[in-house]
């Protein structure tokens, strides 16, 4: 594999790991994040013996995967992390 397409491999890892991080905790972030570690040990083991472009191409579909994965996470936690006031008690309430 040529050092360009494992730069993009490693860089989009750190990616995900990224946004991973910033996630709310809860179990589909946890099954995220080991995927993407997943994801990330593959491609260590590629520095010593490069992969063939099958197992380079599936990683790459992998990575897409999980990419649209943490899209949604996000997605499903954007009105949370919004909204501050969200997790205040309401005075107004009652």
């Amino acid at each position: 594999m040529t050092k360009a397409r494992f730069v993009v491999v490693r860089e989009a890892i750190e990616v995900l790991l990224r946004h991973v991080e910033s996630l709310p905790l809860s179990d589909g972030k946890k099954e995220v994040h080991a995927w993407v570690e997943d994801c990330r040990r593959e491609a260590e083991h590629w520095s010593a013996s490069p992969p063939a472009q099958r197992e380079h191409d599936l990683l790459v579909r992998r990575l897409l995967s999980l990419h649209v994965e943490v899209r949604k996470l996000e997605r499903e936690a954007e009105p949370a992390m919004r909204s501050p006031s969200a997790a205040r008690v309401n005075p107004s309430a009652g």
